[in-house]
Formats: C-alpha cells, sequence, structure tokens
C-alpha cells in the first residue's frame, strides 16, 4: 500500500525529522519536567471538572486532546510574553516539547484515556445489581474482589458503591474501598503504556525514515515549537482570521448560554437522515453534520486521494444500508457501535488485512531487530531511538506476557487473554495510530472489540463465566472505547523530538512521571466529584459505557444474544477488498481509493468528521486544480488558524466554568 507521504500538501513550515545517526543537540532543561507536572495537576483537575460537571465539553475525547492543546497555547503564549520582558529565556523547543507531552498524558489519563472508563466500571456491578437483571447470579461469583469496589460475596448496592452513583456527600472518601482496585488497574494499565512505548520505539523508524508519513497532528506544534516559523504564522492576517472565526461563534454560543435572547449559531445538526422515512431509505443509520473548525483545518493537511477515501467510505456505508433493507438482510447492530453487524465485521478483516500489510512492508527492518535483538547487538541506528530497540523487543514480549498474567489473574483462560490482548495491541491499536499518523485521524475509534473477532469461531456463552466477566471490565475500560490512544501519541511526539532535535530518550521520564501524577491526582479528583454531585448527576458517559459492557455479559451468560453466523464471511470481505485496494495502489499511481478509509469508514469517527473532509476535499481539489501548489500554501495559515481558534477558544471555556463556573458552549466534537 503506498504511504501517505509528505508531498506539496505538507511544506508550509515543517521542520523536517533526523535522520538515522544525526546528531540531536537541543538540551533538555530539568526544571521543564517540574513545571511539567504542576501543569499535569493542572489540566488532570480542570479537564475532569469540565468533562463531568460542565459536560458542553469533552476535553480528552480527540487524539489532538483540546484540554492539551489548549493549555499548551496558554504555556506558549506565556513563554513568548516572558522572552519579551526578559524572562524563561532559558526554555526552548526541547523543553515546550516535554511540557506538551505530559498535558497530553495528564488529559489522557484522567479523561477518556482511562479513568473515566475504569471508575464507574469498577463500581457499576455491585450498585447496578437488581431484580430485573442477573447480575447477582452470573455475574458476581466470577467478579476477582481486587478489581471491583464491593466485595462480589456480600450483598448488593453497598455503601461505597451506591454513593459513589449517588453523591451522598464527599466528607470522607472510601478510600478503603477503592485502593486495591485502583492499585490493581493501574499494574494493568502501566503495563499497556510501557508496552506502546516500545512498539512505537520499534515501529518509529519504518514509518518515518522509510515510510516518511506526514503525522498531521504534529504540523501545527512543529511551527510553534520554531521560532522563526512561528513568528511567521503569527504575523500572516489569514492565521488571524481563521482564529477569529472560531472564537467569534464560540463567543456568541456562550453568551447565548447565559442569555438565551441572544441567538445561537448551530453547529451540530442530528440525523440529517431522518426525512428518508420510507422503505429501504429508513434503514440508513444515524447520519449527522459536526462542523468543527478544527476538523476542516486538519483535513487540509491531507492529500485528495485520502479526502477523497474518507467520505466516499463513508457515503458507501449509508448507501450499503439502503441495499441491505433493499434485499431483506436482517438489520443487525454492531454491539455497543452505532453501525451494522455486516459493517462492523467487514472492518475487522479490514484491520487484521492492514496490520499484516504494514508489517509486510516494514519486513527488513523488524528482521533486523529481531537479529538483533538475539545477538544483543546495539546497532548506531539505536542512537537515535527512545530506548535501543533490542531492549523495546524484549520490553514489548514481557509486557505482553505481564498483561495476560494479568488477565488469567482478573479470570480469563490463558489462550482466551492471549488472543483478545494480542488484537487489541497489534491490529486494532497498530491501526489506528496508523490511521493518526497517515490520516491525520482526531479520534481513535473502531467498530468492534477483540472479543468479536474471537466470538467470530468460539460462542461467547461456551467461553464460561470467568472469560466473560473479565472480558467486560476490559471492554470498560480498554477495548470497546479508544479513544486517548497512547501508542498513537507516543508515535506522535518521537517524530516531534525528532524535528526538534531533541534525543527521544528524553522522553520516558516526564511520560513516566506524568502517568503516575495524572492517575493519582484523577483517580482523587475523579471520586470527589462523584461522591459529591453522584456519578449519575454527572455527564453520563462512564456509567453508560460501563452498564453496555454488563449487560452485554448479562445477556451472554444467559444465551440471550442472536448469533450473527455470516459474521465470518464479512470479515473474509472487509480483509480481500483491503488486499484488493492495496494491490491497485501499488499498480497505478494516483489510484484514489486508500484502503485505511475503508476500514475506518464504520465509526463514530467518521460520523463526526465526514463533513468537514468533505467539504475540505471540495476546497482542496478547486484550489489545486484553478491555482497551484503556491496557493495551496497561501491558504494553509487559515487553516492551521482555525485549529488554534478552536482549541484556544475550548481552554478559555474550560478556565471560566471550572474556575467562575459560567456556563460553556457547547464544542461541536463530541
Amino acid at each position: 500500500m503506498q504511504p501517505l507521504t509528505k508531498h506539496d500538501a505538507f511544506s508550509s513550515g515543517q521542520t523536517s525529522t533526523s535522520s538515522p545517526g544525526e546528531p540531536l543537540e537541543t538540551r533538555l532543561h530539568k526544571r521543564s519536567i517540574v513545571i511539567g507536572l504542576f501543569l499535569v495537576v493542572a489540566v488532570s483537575y480542570v479537564s475532569l471538572y469540565v468533562d463531568l460537571v460542565v459536560k458542553q465539553m469533552q476535553t480528552g475525547v480527540l487524539q489532538f486532546a483540546s484540554g492539551a492543546v489548549g493549555a499548551f497555547f496558554i504555556v506558549y503564549a506565556v513563554t513568548r510574553l516572558g522572552r519579551k520582558v526578559g524572562l524563561l529565556k532559558w526554555m526552548n523547543a526541547a523543553d515546550l516539547l516535554i511540557m506538551y507531552v505530559m498535558m497530553f498524558v495528564g488529559v489522557f489519563v484522567c479523561t477518556r484515556g482511562l479513568l473515566e472508563k475504569m471508575l464507574p466500571a469498577v463500581a457499576y456491578v455491585n450498585s447496578y445489581s437488581s431484580p430485573t437483571n442477573y447480575y447477582r447470579a452470573l455475574i458476581f461469583p466470577h467478579l476477582n474482589p481486587a478489581l471491583v469496589v464491593g466485595d462480589p460475596r456480600g450483598p448488593a448496592n453497598q455503601a461505597a458503591s451506591s454513593d459513589y452513583f449517588n453523591g451522598l456527600g464527599a466528607d470522607k472518601l472510601p478510600w478503603d474501598a477503592w485502593l486495591v482496585p485502583c492499585a490493581s488497574w493501574f499494574i494493568l494499565f502501566a503495563l499497556v503504556v510501557v508496552a506502546f512505548l516500545c512498539l512505537s520505539t520499534l515501529l518509529r523508524r519504518q514509518w518515518t525514515d522509510v515510510e516518511r508519513l506526514s503525522f498531521p497532528l504534529t504540523i501545527l506544534p512543529l511551527q510553534i515549537f520554531d521560532d522563526n516559523a512561528a513568528t511567521a504564522l503569527f504575523k500572516n492576517q489569514l492565521t488571524w482570521l481563521g482564529i477569529a472565526i472560531p472564537f467569534a461563534i464560540y463567543g456568541i454560543n456562550g453568551l447565548h448560554q447565559a442569555v438565551p435572547s441572544i441567538p445561537q449559531i448551530p453547529l451540530q445538526f442530528e440525523n440529517i437522515q431522518q426525512p428518508l422515512n420510507m422503505p429501504p431509505w429508513d434503514q440508513i443509520q444515524g447520519t449527522s453534520i459536526y462542523l468543527s473548525f478544527a476538523a476542516i483545518g486538519f483535513a487540509y493537511l491531507l492529500p485528495t486521494d485520502l479526502l477523497f477515501s474518507l467520505w466516499f467510505f463513508f457515503i458507501l456505508t449509508r448507501i450499503g444500508d439502503v441495499i441491505a433493507r433493499a434485499w431483506n438482510l436482517e438489520p443487525v447492530m454492531m454491539l455497543s457501535y452505532p453501525t451494522r453487524a455486516y459493517l462492523g465485521f467487514q472492518a475487522a478483516g479490514a484491520y487484521v488485512a492492514l496490520a499484516m500489510i504494514f508489517m509486510y512492508a516494514g519486513r527488513h527492518v523488524y528482521i533486523k531487530t529481531l537479529q538483533d535483538a538475539f545477538r544483543f547487538r546495539i546497532s548506531e541506528e539505536d542512537k537515535v531511538e527512545m530506548m535501543p530497540r533490542r531492549i523495546a523487543l524484549w520490553g514489548l514480549l514481557a509486557c505482553y506476557a505481564g498483561i495476560v498474567a494479568w488477565s488469567i489473574w482478573a479470570g480469563m483462560s490463558l489462550w482466551f487473554a492471549a488472543a483478545v490482548w494480542l488484537i487489541y495491541l497489534f491490529v486494532t491499536s497498530l491501526v489506528l495510530t496508523r490511521g493518526v499518523a497517515e490520516a491525520g485521524f482526531l479520534m481513535t475509534e473502531t467498530s468492534f472489540r477483540p472479543g468479536d473477532v474471537v466470538g467470530m469461531f468460539v460462542s461467547k456463552a461456551s467461553l464460561g463465566g470467568g472469560n466473560v466477566v473479565a472480558l467486560s471490565l476490559l471492554n470498560a475500560t480498554f477495548f470497546r472505547d479508544m479513544r486517548g490512544l497512547f501508542l498513537a501519541l507516543f508515535m506522535d511526539v518521537q517524530q516531534m523530538a525528532g524535528g526538534v532535535k531533541m534525543r527521544r530518550r528524553n522522553l520516558i521520564l516526564p511520560i513516566g512521571l506524568a502517568v503516575v501524577v495524572a492517575f493519582i491526582v484523577g483517580v482523587a479528583t475523579h471520586l470527589q466529584l462523584s461522591y459529591a454531585h453522584g456519578a449519575t448527576a454527572l455527564y453520563n458517559y462512564g456509567v453508560a459505557n460501563a452498564g453496555w459492557a454488563f449487560d452485554d455479559a448479562d445477556a451472554t451468560l444467559r444465551h440471550a444474544q442472536k448469533p450473527f453466523p455470516s459474521a465470518p464471511a464479512w470479515f473474509a470481505v472487509g480483509f480481500v477488498v483491503v488486499l484488493a485496494l492495496s494491490k491497485l495502489r501499488s499498480m497505478f499511481v494516483g489510484f484514489p481509493l486508500n484502503p485505511i478509509g475503508y476500514a475506518l469508514a464504520p465509526t463514530w469517527t467518521m460520523i463526526v468528521i465526514w463533513f468537514p473532509v468533505l467539504l475540505v476535499w471540495i476546497t482542496k481539489t478547486f484550489v489545486l486544480r484553478y491555482g497551484s501548489g503556491k496557493a495551496y500554501r497561501q491558504f494553509m495559515p487559515f487553516f492551521l488558524g482555525l485549529i488554534i481558534g478552536e482549541f484556544g477558544s475550548a481552554a478559555l471555556w474550560a478556565i471560566l466554568a471550572s474556575v467562575f463556573k459560567v456556563m460553556a458552549p457547547q464544542l461541536p466534537l463530541p
């Protein structure tokens, strides 16, 4: 498959990455790590407060997380101002990058990357057990007591869990009930993070130096890290025009929250297919329009063939719903996802094919890494990596073994734990990360879970209670919603480290410290807010996510789920289509269909961004056809300004909401 390369769509102000053996000389000051830790504490608290209490803004749902990006813009503005008055002259691009990645880690850990999903899940079963479900009979006996709040051997609705959901006071948090579950889950999370650090090290050379992927989410930060590029960017009037548009619109919408007589400018149009209420058109799944300025800005950085593939395959999924209804096919939904099952299993096959293609494309690099690992050699090329690739390989294998062992302790069988984590680490995470690195995907959402793939060959009900219940906990915490994906973040920051000439191994300590501090601050903040207000009164996604997972386990153990016998056939369709598209792209230069667009089409991400992508494809095609590459580059500051404006607005309203308790406007990317 032809990768997305750094062509003329990516030639404005980008600081080039270093090649193997190139000296990395930018000095990193230890004080920047200390400042970064204070920033982690701040963004962890503000992000959780805004997400859970304000509810209008979700700071960690994007891979370019608004909570971290907005906070970084503030830090950058303070730095520029300080330099003008003779302060902070020591702070360089490497220091800014360290603060940047630490804030991202803080937001991801506290929000959608972990805690907003984990904490409701570990308390859910005990509090929501009732005579209308079979939790007590089917789920309680298989729960590991060290992983949940509320002793599964005791009664339902124990105080620690029921008070968490009902909000009966936060004067004295029941730490004795939460300490062991939080520590147990942190062990698993730490193993996953280290595995992603190792895997990102092994992937970096192939993706960055050989295939030269564009990493669209790094373009704006690298421009800001470069003083000359940043000065040119912020002196351009088009940049400020782009910034002004989101600030003005979100300002008006924010005022509308306080003064309803002020008209609101709508940015969301839900279920636009509803007028098509006659068969077979009535079977089209939810199709909405979200006008996100950041999505428009990032889409402008992508080549037109990829833009075309993204919206084309998304529209094709909607046409597929109509055809399926016309052929009287049963409209079975994919469990826990807003897509049809036939599309979800096609995506699963497509992911497996893409993962195989990516590994085959880099086979020479990976085989050499394997040979060096068994020869215990550290090559010259390892000097520019985050860690020696020999250590990365053995570390990845050790983490995988530790993750499987943890899952067995949680109640899974060896083969099942090995299978689902193999799919999560080396298929779904890998393909979603490639989507971020190549297609600039703002959300890392998929349309199937690892258990769904295994379930094509083995009945889930036959797996036994231990496997099903442990899987439900993992589905809620890791597998179902993969937003805030650390592997994609680590690939991006390695790219940026090369761009600012910083040693990549200097990233490990700040990332590790940020993970620990964010976890501690995030748990304390989340529990304080939940016991004070009640988790059910806060933003309800985490509670709903846990409910989906355990209701699925309940139905599985009761044999109440309908099988989808054609799943293997649709899986094979997705696998073959990706192989065919990849072959056509290798045979015909300029072939317009990218298999990544096909694999990612039936996702919540595309529901959110398909319309901005279509708008930009039309705009960019017009500019390149009737203008030139020069005209394209001249307009780029405007689109970068749109990104800055949306995330800058998010930061401003997050501060106003968390400090002054004002009502914030609804951001368009849910």
